[in-house]
């Protein structure tokens, strides 16, 4: 009986490998004879599911996005919108292994950004997917009562994803200095001084 073959695993098998090989070297050392040999495969067995470097890097950065919204939807968020919120923006930092290299592969994609239409094209879904994310965190909030009424939501939303890209990028580049417990410590803090006070109230 012939061997049945589940082909979306064997691609999901050359993400993870392509996801190794840029760690170590980067997006340009990501070459489908790089890629095979991590994936222990021929370079021809690559190029039967991905005909280009192109084709595989942008699979990659497209599952790398698959991997945060599973995450935004993960079933134990908290029910509280503050609380949900900050846990929704902590689990797509780099907070844990699993963030950690989602967030070394992004920064790591952003070169192929500035040269490639459709990667750029791809990280102008995952921005605006963010900003998304990040109103949304702060509507819920206000609807609950926890955003001062003369807050400006658009600005705050802006400034949330700004927050957000900046710790993305320093926690990969300088990870000693941005821990997860600082992560948690400054999204907490933004999130808290948008808060009703006696003074904001009036």
């Amino acid at each position: 009986m012939p061997k049945i073959v589940d082909h979306e695993e064997r691609r999901w098998e050359l993400v993870r490998a392509t996801w190794a090989v840029i760690r170590e070297r980067g997006v340009g050392g990501a070459s489908v004879r790089a890629v095979a040999r991590q994936a222990g495969w021929s370079a021809s067995s690559v190029q039967y599911y991905f005909s280009t470097q192109a084709e595989l890097l942008l699979f990659a950065l497209r599952a790398i996005s698959e991997e945060a919204e599973r995450r935004l939807d993960a079933p134990d968020l908290p029910a509280d919108p503050r609380a949900r919120g900050l846990t929704q923006l902590e689990r797509l930092l780099p907070t844990d292994p699993d963030s950690q290299v989602a967030n070394e592969i992004w920064v790591a994609f952003l070169s192929l950004v500035l040269v490639d239409p459709e990667a750029r094209a791809l990280n102008s879904e995952d921005n605006r997917r963010g900003a998304r994310l990040c109103r949304e965190v702060l509507d819920a909030m206000s609807a609950a009562g926890q955003i001062a009424p003369h807050v400006d939501l658009d600005i705050e939303a802006a400034l949330l994803q700004a927050l957000f890209d900046g710790i993305a990028l320093h926690a990969v580049t300088d990870p000693d200095q941005m821990p997860p417990t600082r992560i948690r410590q400054l999204l907490d803090y933004h999130l808290r001084r948008l808060q009703p006070t006696p003074t904001t109230d009036q």
